[in-house]
């Protein structure tokens, strides 16, 4: 089946005119202009599928993992992340950015430029307090960056690479193994 195109839109668009559109693809409402992209490959989905139950797996039970939600970082900006760690245990269509404990993105080769610059920052201004970024690089497994937010902006707090373990204390306890993102 292939996609059918978008129908010219005079204007900015509404959260309610964005939520109208078909859920066959990746689009996301940045100030009431729509963010298109591809279908993400099928490495940078399994990494984040093997992120999200590294996760699920450490999470405590008054929280949820979720792959590819929307949320809602301010009027008119709607944002879907790769993983979210979200306090909100009721399954809606767009989650808010206050309920939001951990996003997590995989930097693909062409969403690099969004994933290390544009979507950061959107979500310290919208007062996420982490973000994890999974680099997927050349290497055979990937890197892993915590980032913990700090006077509205992010600062590294963690990091691991192939061989090694990431492991914070908060927002609750966890380990991040990046060799357990590859491919078994």
């Amino acid at each position: 089946m292939s996609a059918v195109p978008l129908d010219p839109h005079p204007g900015p668009w509404t959260e309610e005119e964005f939520l109208a559109l078909p859920e066959d693809r990746h689009i996301e409402l940045l100030d009431g202009g729509l963010l298109v992209t591809p279908a993400a490959s099928g490495k940078h989905q399994r990494v984040a599928f093997l992120l999200a139950l590294q996760l699920y797996a450490a999470v405590p039970d008054e929280y949820e993992v979720l792959e590819s939600v929307n949320v809602r970082l301010a009027p008119s900006r709607i944002l879907i992340p790769d993983v979210v760690v979200t306090s909100c245990l009721d399954g809606v269509a767009v989650y808010e950015a206050a309920d939001m404990i951990l996003v997590a993105e995989v930097v693909s080769p062409s969403h690099q430029a969004i994933d290390r610059l544009i979507k950061p920052q959107f979500y310290a201004a919208a007062g996420i307090g982490w973000y994890l970024r999974v680099e997927l690089g050349a290497a055979e497994s990937p890197e892993v960056i915590a980032y913990r937010l700090s006077d509205g902006v992010y600062a590294e707090h963690g990091r691991a690479q192939p061989g090694e373990m990431l492991r914070l204390s908060a927002p609750f306890e966890m380990e991040i193994d990046p060799e357990a993102l590859r491919r078994r």
